[in-house]
């Protein structure tokens, strides 16, 4: 379905870009000013301050509760120190002209980031970020991004799964060896002659029958 914002401002990140509870990560590529031109007042232009990203996604003008998101995360206010640095995009219901409407935030944590390549998680296969993040953990044993996983699946890398003894065909339960020890046969001791010529039983020691 196409929102009808995606008509009316096509080169910017917005709300629309979004589904329902979607989030981006993503990996700033770099920080810069622009010229932007409103799509409905053509001769109205502003110059913005606007984040261009590592991935194919389009680039985020950044408003001052954004721009101090990043700051916090990257833990310094120098916008050339922002190359590299992981952020979560999300909606978020903002005040705006006085009302509630769709904005889209920066969330106060990193993304995760893959063990094997050290690039950002994102989402894959219509599964997201923390979707793959649980998956290649469980999978894996540790949390890798999709490209990586998809190696680690053809290294053969992937956790087979235990199948409980209960639950497998008569033919797969394995089969248990006899117990020597206590299956062999009673075997009869020898006979011994008494003194008087009568044969009997030798007794067993007083540490075999214990």
């Amino acid at each position: 379905m196409t929102h009808w914002k995606k008509l009316t401002n096509p080169n910017y990140l917005g709300s629309y870009a979004f589904q329902p509870g979607e989030e981006k990560p993503l990996t700033i590529r770099n920080i810069c000013t622009e010229e932007v031109t409103n799509p409905n007042e053509p001769e109205r232009k502003e110059t913005c301050v606007v984040a261009h990203f590592q991935q194919q996604e389009k680039p985020l003008i950044l408003n001052k509760t954004n721009l101090k998101a990043i700051e916090r995360l990257a833990g310094t206010p120098n916008v050339e120190e922002w190359e590299g640095v992981g952020i979560i995009l999300c909606v978020q219901k903002v005040r705006a002209f006085g009302e509630l409407v769709d904005g889209v935030r920066i969330r106060p944590v990193k993304p995760f980031v893959c063990a094997d390549c050290g690039g950002i998680i994102t989402g894959y296969g219509g599964k997201s970020h923390a979707e793959i993040r649980e998956y290649t953990k469980n999978t894996y044993k540790r949390q890798l991004c999709a490209a990586c996983a998809t190696r680690a699946k053809n290294a053969g890398e992937a956790k087979k799964a235990v199948v409980p003894a209960e639950d497998q065909e008569p033919d797969q339960q394995p089969v248990q060896q006899p117990d020597q020890e206590h299956t062999a046969p009673d075997r009869q001791q020898p006979e011994t002659v008494s003194a008087e010529g009568q044969p009997h039983r030798r007794r067993r020691s007083a540490a075999a029958t214990a």
